[in-house]
């Protein structure tokens, strides 16, 4: 069966300026999950689906929404899975092509740290996705990645398991059959050079964050 195409799925922690995602809203899915619902309220969007325990969303904006909501999944507070994963789930049951997670990042290092591994899990069903940020997307990488991007941007790699054979090239600092460990600062702050970036490597998981917002 083919995909269903591309989810946008909204989660709290810093704002995400609408000019980040304003051009993927078109012929996408928009699922909110709790407190993103609020991100797409101002800039006067409602998701076709909504997923949360409702813990942190007044009851006036609930009061809101639901007349305007096709899907309305309400979950206990007490349960086993963030309402992140919860909407991760719901995207990949609905047969998502692509997961982009807006927002996420911020407020609380334990969510922030959370929702990225949440990439993992949407790789691992074999689906494309990244973390929108409000300065930042945040990648999961395959062993064979490539990423057309404005020359100058910066961007880290971060190992949470050991990383062999890495190559990396259209970057300042290139790298033929490196190695990265957990704990190496080796990747951190690396430069674009040109429009494409190519990063080959075994092992992993890697994590690559890509600041292409000016960070002030």
């Amino acid at each position: 069966m083919g995909s269903t195409g591309r989810f946008l799925i909204f989660l709290g922690g810093e704002p995400v300026p609408y000019s980040r995602f304003e051009g993927l809203v078109p012929h996408s899915f928009l699922l909110a999950c709790d407190s993103g619902i609020e991100l797409l309220l101002k800039n006067g969007l409602y998701p076709d689906v909504f997923i949360g325990d409702l813990d942190s969303v007044g009851q006036n904006v609930i009061s809101l929404i639901r007349p305007h909501i096709k899907k309305f999944y309400q979950f206990p507070r007490e349960k086993d899975k963030t309402d992140s994963e919860l909407g991760v789930e719901y995207a990949l049951n609905s047969r998502a092509g692509e997961i982009v997670i807006v927002g996420g990042l911020g407020r609380r290092l334990d969510h922030s740290l959370a929702n990225i591994m949440l990439l993992f899990k949407i790789n691992s069903a074999g689906v494309s996705g990244y973390i929108l940020g409000a300065r930042e997307r945040v990648f999961y990488l395959p062993d064979d990645f490539e990423l057309k991007a404005r020359p100058g941007l910066t961007f880290s790699l971060i190992p949470f398991g050991r990383v062999t054979k890495l190559n990396i090239s259209g970057a300042r600092y290139p790298l033929i059959n490196g190695e990265l460990d957990p704990g190496s600062s080796l990747g951190v702050s690396n430069y674009l050079e040109g429009e494409f970036l190519k990063i080959k490597k075994e092992g992993g998981p890697l994590f690559m964050v890509l600041l292409d917002e000016e960070v002030r």
